[in-house]
This record gives structure tokens, C-alpha cells and sequence, in this order.
């Protein structure tokens, strides 16, 4: 019987050639989609649970509301912070803080990494964030003051298979550590990125006792460090850009909200600083599995997930499974129709019910799982080009086995119950071939499908036309032909920086295609790490109600970049490349006070222990991506930024680059022999910031497309099968002097106007979807009329396109050779 049915389903699928494959293709488009965005989805989701007792590691984040109505709400807090919490409760396992930076690490003479993540934290680092020690040495994990601990694939960057420890590394400005220990990689699906972790002891040590002169270590065996105490003040008046992140580790079985309830008398035992005194203070716990999605916080430590795309995501994948699926129930329900009088013979021979089912079901779960193996290939080559590091969690295979067989279950059930089971009377007669309640059910399918296809075009266009916003909007500076670079690490802390920086600048200059050179802690498409919330008006008591950013540049940033000054004057150049002249946005004027542009010049303010004077007013310009609103700036001169980390921008005019490039590099090494010149374009880094909202418009767009091709798939099948059923119809019409423009209206019309239905329904449900999306964006497009006019012409055109064709053949065929068939 197995073996019959087998062979009855592979002549019904070589006999339906068309049918077969556009089922086969149907499915293998919806399955490819739904793995690969299953584990896109898995990927997102699944941050940061690989953590032992995860689910008891919490962020310490800072939500603050000074008594001048600023409010902050901040992924770092201060540093007395989680100290407090560990000594007071009796509930907290673990505690630690750490402040993360970006370095360039050097080993022997040679060998350098750029980019590098390095920690600086607590010694119970580990003890929060547990990972294997693959190879320690017998000092300990974090005990040695020289020592670090380093990631095992930095170990294989830095020293390929030889036994990193006890080999000696070089920092930034030539602080020397030694390997200490070597963990196990943190996953790539953690808000944590760490190549490197050292403590805090040894950050104060360094700081102290490093001669930047002649770059070398003093060893100080008297030197003490005070152990975090957070009842003093100095804990908690730490500015924003030095706090760190803080981490808790609760006992097992404990409550968060047992440890929320208890913040805010704990706070009355710290000497707190006055304006924290007058503020409403209070601690925001996040679980480190919700950091990634739900975290959307000022001074993230990286950027983060988004809950909303994998929303979006998520229904991508059920509208084009849901479309395959229709598609699949749709025409195997044709199929089943073509095959009645098979299954009215094989009932009056003493076939059951049952037995048609079960043929019914297994040609249905054949077909499915053909499709399955077929799509398997594609699925792995989507995933591995997303997700190069990303291993897949064979789960998707349980979910993916319950989806097939839902849809071969659905697409036999349907059809056995609409078809087959109510269409016999007595004998071999099928009732007049009356399928107009089931065809009007097919019709039904059609709109659903393509009211699915218009959606996802119109959130498609939408999105696209949002990518183009961003990219043609003026943003207030020039990257064009710009190039950047880190500033050398080698010269960090380094008294003769500005010496060897005042000739790699006058030496710059006289290349013919170098328009302009600047330095810089931070550039358009970078970060701003320094931060200022006690900036104030010289000879007043409390500060302006907003949080600065603070960029120090020189003379020529504003010339490298063609940013606008709009009121006053630019900076001057200083042969120690520092001053007391500051120059502030727009926003930042609107901030501090000042009517106008003109009447904030002169003014000074006091930015830390300095007074400045404000020399000039640029005109807003996004320093980062559209996602973002312009923050008020203080852009300062200061050759000596914090974090050790800046840049060299070099705006070029010629049209020979490479030369240039070329000329740079030789100066560079000359003055700089010990580093490599990396370099990158400003416009492309800028733009980097999308490669998310670009890879999420990707997928968009290949689902739609898709989804278009299933459901025209689905339609050409429909229209064959009407043509088909109508054939008679269509021969008397023509014998009666119909012409054949007539006929393919007659025929066409049915469909198109189901499918403008489906435009009709669609509106309201993709407005509403490309909304929601556009919220996450400071700065937008407007959703015009004309995107559903597309999306609606584009689909109709597209529908006519593929069922004209097959109604001209029906409408030009010879008529009495149809009526003499019939």
C-alpha cells in the first residue's frame, strides 16, 4: 500500500509539471526565509544568556533629575554606586566597575593591533562575568600590578601559537604589562566586547609613577592604593566621561525589587556632593539578558540591539510564511479539484475517507519536506553571510519540522474537506463541476497574499526613501575627500607632542594636495566621549540645565571639515595648541541662555578649573547619525584630551588620492616610525552608522520581492485553472462574436479587482507599520501619497502582467477544438 501510494503521488506530480514546481518553489522561498531570519531573531535575542547564574547579573545604570530640571539616565553611575550596594546588602554576591577604553597594543618590535578593547576594573571582574582561565600563572587572576589579562583569540593575534604568558605588551604611550592569564572569549552576542582587563591598582600606579619624558616605568615601592570607599565624597563626584560601568551579581533566590526597595535610604548614609543632595537620584537595575534589546541609555558601552527591528523581524517572517503557506493550500486545492473523479473512483472501488486523506496527506508532506532539503543549502549560505561567528542552535530544526508539518497538515485538510468530501453523490457523479464557493475561497487567498506583498512593498519604499534622507540630508559638515586617522598612540602623555605635531602639520601643508590638516578628540561619525554637566555662567553658583558634549580641536577643524561659523570668530593658532577660547553651537547657545548667536560672544563660562571665553557660534551640524538629535557642544582647545585617544583629518584637493595618501605615509613614518598609518574616509565612516538600518532594508526588500514572486506564482496558477474550468465558456463566447479584447477583460477583471482589495486593505496597515519605524529617528522623511501609489500600480501591474498573457492564449485558441474536447 506504502509503495502504491508513493507511486501514485510521483505520476501526480510528473503529470502536473507547472503545478509541482511552482509549489516546490513557493515552499523553498518560504522556508529559506523563515530559517535564516529565525536565527537572525535567536541571535538578538539571545544576548548575553550564556553567562553562568545569568539571570542574577544586573547593570547598575543611573537615573538622574537635578533640581534644575536636566535629567539624566545614564548607562554609567558612580562609582560608589555598586561599592555601597555590595557592603550594605547582605543580598549582592559580587560587585565591579570598570571603565573601558580604546588602545593600540604593541608586542616586540613589530608586531602592533589597533582598536584594541582594554578594561580597566575591579579584581572581582571575573567573579561577575565568569569565564574559563585557559592558562594562568600561579600569581593569580588580576593580583600582579604589572600584570593583564587577555582574551584568547587577542592571544592568537598577538603571539600565534606561542604561550602568551609571561610575554610583555606595550600600551598606547609604552606602559608595559606583562600576560598574566588568558580567558576564554566572551561570545559575540554580548554587549561586552574585551580584548584586555587590568585593575584599577594598577592604573593609579601607572598614572603616577610612568615619566612620560623618557618613557619609562619608576618603580614605587611605597606606593599605596585606597581601597574603594564609598562613604567618601570622591566616589560620588566622579564627572560623566571618568564613571564607570557598574555591575551587581545577586545571591541565588534573591528579588531585584528586594534591592530597588532599599536604594533610597542607603543613600542617606553617603556624603553625597550638594547638587546630587538636591537632585532625585535613583538606580535603574537592568538584567544583563535585556542590555542588548531594551537598553537605550545615554553612554551606552556599545551599541545596542532593537527591540522594535526585531519586532519587525519577527512579522516579516510570518507574512512570508504566511504567503508561501496560502500559495502552497491554494494550489494544492487545484491540484485535488484536477484529480476528483481519481478520488470518486478510488471511493466507489471501497477506498475510505481515511485512505484518500492519508494519500492526500503524504503527497502534501513530500512535497514539503523536498522543499525543506532544497532550501536547506540556501538557508546555511544566508545565515553564514549575516552571521559569520554565529553558530546555528540545531533548535531551528524542531521549529521548523512543527511548520512543515502544520502547512502539509493544512494543505491536505483543506482541500479533502472543501474538494473531496462534499462534492460526491450517488455513482461517479461530481456535482456540475460547481466550485464556486471553494474558488470564491481562492480568490479570498489572493487578496490575503497580496495585501501582504503591498505592505511589505510599501514599508520597503519607505524605508529606502528614509535610507536617501539620510544620506542627501546636509549635514552641516563636508567629508568629502577627507580622510582620518588615530592620533599616534605613541605620543600620548608625551612632552614634545606639540613640537612633533606643529611639523607633521607644516610639513603636510606644503603638499600640493593637502588643503587642510586638524587634530581633534572626536569627528563627524564618532563618538563625543567627554561630557560636562557643571558647565556655568564665571561668578554663578549652580549650572547650565544640560549636559554638554566637549570636543577639543584646533585652529583648523572648522576648515577641514567646512563647518559654518555663524557669529564671532574661529580660534587661533596656539604653538602649544592650547587656550582658553572655546567656540559652542547653536543648541549649546540655546542652552546657556542667549537670545542669539551675536549676544553669546564674549560671555565666558567655567568648564571644570578654567575659565573660558566664547569666541564664536558654528551653526549645528550632526556630529552623528540622524537616529540622534544635535547635542549642545563646547568644541575647546586642548591638545590634551582625555581616554589617550584622538584624531588627525587630512581634507585633500587633489585628484591624484593615492599620491597624496603616499606622501602622507612617508612624513608619518619619518615622524612617527613606530606605528602604521591606518587611515579611513570620513563620508564612509559617517555612513557605517546605517549598516544596520542597510542590512535591515535589505532584508525588507528581499522578502518583499519574494513574497511579489510567490503570490504571482499563486495567480498564474489560479488564472490557469480558471482558464481551464471556463474553457467551454470562452469558446461559445467567441463562436457568439466576442473578441478576444472582450474575452481577456472578462477574464483579467475578476483578478484585478480582488487585488484592489487588497491595495485598499493595505494602506492603513503599512502607514501605520513604516510609522512605528520612522520613531526611532530624530530626524525623518515624510511618508507621501505617491509610495502607495506605487506599490498599488506596481503590484496591479505586475498581477495583469502575469495572468494577460494566459488569457490571450485562451482568448486566441481555436474554439471548436475546445467544444469538440468538451
Amino acid at each position: 500500500m506504502k509503495s502504491h501510494i508513493i507511486n501514485t503521488i510521483i505520476r501526480n506530480l510528473v503529470k502536473k509539471k507547472f503545478l509541482s514546481l511552482t509549489k516546490i518553489l513557493g515552499l523553498i522561498i518560504g522556508y529559506s526565509i523563515f530559517m535564516f531570519l529565525v536565527v537572525k531573531i535567536q541571535h538578538e535575542t539571545n544576548y548575553d544568556q550564556f553567562w553562568n547564574h545569568s539571570e542574577s547579573v544586573y547593570r547598575v545604570a543611573l537615573d538622574l533629575k537635578y533640581e534644575n530640571g536636566e535629567q539624566v539616565k545614564s548607562a554609567k553611575n558612580f562609582h560608589g554606586a555598586s561599592e555601597l550596594l555590595n557592603l550594605e546588602l547582605p543580598e549582592i554576591l559580587n560587585h565591579c566597575n570598570f571603565n573601558k577604553d580604546v588602545v593600540t597594543i604593541f608586542s616586540g618590535s613589530t608586531q602592533k593591533i589597533q582598536d584594541v578593547d582594554f578594561v580597566f576594573s575591579d579584581p572581582s571582574f571575573f567573579d561577575v562575568f565568569e569565564r574559563k582561565i585557559i592558562k594562568s600563572e600561579n600569581t593569580g587572576v588580576l593580583k600582579n600590578i604589572h600584570g593583564v589579562v587577555i582574551s584568547q583569540s587577542f592571544a592568537h593575534k598577538l603571539f600565534g601559537n606561542e604561550n602568551p604568558l609571561n610575554k610583555e605588551i606595550t600600551v598606547n604611550e609604552g606602559w608595559k604589562f606583562v600576560v598574566d592569564a588568558v580567558f576564554e572569549d566572551i561570545p559575540d552576542n554580548s554587549h561586552l566586547k574585551i580584548d584586555v582587563v587590568a585593575t584599577y591598582k594598577s592604573l593609579f600606579y601607572y598614572m603616577r609613577n610612568f615619566d612620560n619624558t623618557r618613557q619609562i616605568l619608576i618603580d614605587n615601592p611605597n606606593f599605596t592604593y585606597k581601597q574603594p570607599d564609598p562613604y567618601t565624597v570622591r566616589r560620588w563626584r566622579t564627572p560623566v566621561a571618568y564613571r564607570p560601568y557598574c555591575y551587581i551579581k545577586l545571591k541565588e533566590g534573591t528579588n531585584i525589587n528586594t534591592v530597588e526597595s532599599k536604594v533610597a535610604a542607603l543613600l542617606t548614609k553617603v556624603p553625597l556632593p550638594q547638587n546630587l543632595k538636591d537632585s532625585n537620584m535613583a538606580f535603574n537595575f537592568q538584567p544583563i539578558k535585556d542590555i542588548h534589546l531594551k537598553s537605550n541609555l545615554d553612554h551606552e558601552i556599545s551599541a545596542n540591539g532593537n527591540t522594535k527591528q526585531v519586532l519587525f523581524l519577527s512579522i516579516i517572517i510570518f507574512v512570508v510564511l504566511f504567503v508561501c503557506a496560502i500559495n502552497f493550500i491554494s494550489l494544492n486545492t487545484i491540484s485535488n479539484l484536477e484529480l476528483l473523479k481519481n478520488y470518486a473512483i478510488r471511493l466507489f472501488s471501497g477506498a475510505t475517507y481515511t485512505q484518500i486523506f492519508q494519500l492526500m496527506f503524504v503527497e502534501s508532506f513530500l512535497i514539503n519536506a523536498l522543499s525543506l532539503l532544497i532550501s536547506l543549502p540556501i538557508a546555511y549560505a544566508l545565515i553564514t553571510t549575516q552571521l559569520p561567528a554565529h553558530t546555528i542552535d540545531l533548535s531551528i530544526l524542531l521549529y521548523v519540522v512543527f511548520v512543515l508539518i502544520l502547512i502539509a497538515f493544512s494543505a491536505a485538510l483543506i482541500p479533502f474537506l472543501s474538494v473531496v468530501k462534499n462534492r460526491f453523490t450517488s455513482g461517479l457523479k461530481i456535482v456540475g463541476q460547481k466550485i464556486n464557493q471553494n474558488w470564491r475561497g481562492q480568490k479570498l487567498m489572493v487578496t490575503a497574499q497580496f495585501s501582504i506583498t503591498i505592505i511589505l512593498i510599501v514599508c520597503t519604499i519607505g524605508i529606502y526613501k528614509q535610507m536617501q534622507f539620510m544620506m542627501q540630508t546636509d549635514l552641516g559638515f563636508n567629508g568629502k575627500q577627507t580622510l582620518f586617522s588615530f592620533s599616534p598612540m605613541t605620543m600620548n602623555q608625551h612632552p614634545d607632542i606639540p613640537v612633533k605635531l606643529s611639523t607633521f602639520r607644516n610639513e603636510l601643508l606644503t603638499l600640493k594636495g593637502v588643503n587642510s590638516f586638524s587634530t581633534s578628540s572626536s569627528i563627524p561619525g564618532q563618538t563625543t566621549p567627554r561630557l560636562n554637566n557643571q558647565v556655568k555662567a564665571v561668578h554663578t553658583a549652580g549650572p547650565f540645565p544640560a549636559t554638554f558634549n566637549e570636543v577639543s580641536i584646533d585652529d583648523a577643524y572648522l576648515k577641514t571639515y567646512n563647518i559654518k561659523l555663524i557669529a564671532g570668530e574661529n580660534l587661533s593658532f596656539q604653538n602649544d595648541w592650547v587656550s582658553n577660547d572655546i567656540l559652542i553651537n547653536q543648541t549649546a547657545a540655546k542652552d546657556m541662555g542667549f537670545l542669539s548667536a551675536n549676544n553669546a560672544i564674549g560671555n565666558r563660562v567655567t568648564l571644570g578649573k578654567h575659565d573660558c571665553t566664547i569666541r564664536g557660534v558654528i551653526e549645528d551640524y550632526h556630529h552623528t547619525s540622524l537616529h540622534n538629535a544635535i547635542k549642545p557642544t563646547i568644541y575647546a582647545q586642548n591638545i590634551r584630551w582625555d581616554h589617550s585617544v584622538g584624531y588627525y583629518s587630512f581634507q585633500l584637493n587633489s585628484d591624484n588620492v593615492t599620491g597624496t595618501i603616499s606622501q602622507i605615509t612617508q612624513i608619518w613614518n619619518r615622524l612617527y616610525p613606530k606605528e602604521e598609518f591606518i587611515y579611513n574616509f570620513s563620508e564612509a565612516s559617517f555612513a557605517s552608522q546605517y549598516e544596520s538600518d542597510q542590512k535591515f532594508n535589505q532584508i525588507l526588500t528581499y522578502s518583499a520581492c519574494l513574497a511579489l514572486l510567490v503570490s504571482c506564482l499563486g495567480l498564474l496558477g489560479l488564472t490557469l485553472f480558471n482558464i481551464k474550468k471556463r474553457l467551454k465558456e470562452i469558446s461559445i463566447r467567441k463562436v457568439s462574436g466576442a473578441s478576444v479584447k472582450q474575452i481577456i477583460i472578462m477574464l483579467n477583471i475578476d483578478f484585478i479587482k480582488w487585488v484592489l482589495v487588497a491595495f485598499v486593505i493595505s494602506i492603513p496597515i503599512s502607514w501605520y507599520a513604516i510609522n512605528t519605524w520612522l520613531e526611532d529617528f530624530a530626524y525623518r522623511t515624510s511618508i507621501d501619497w505617491w509610495i502607495f501609489g506605487i506599490a498599488g500600480f506596481a503590484s496591479i501591474l505586475i498581477a495583469l502582467t502575469t495572468i494577460s498573457w494566459q488569457s490571450f492564449k485562451a482568448a486566441t485558441s481555436n474554439p471548436v477544438k475546445a467544444l469538440k474536447e468538451e
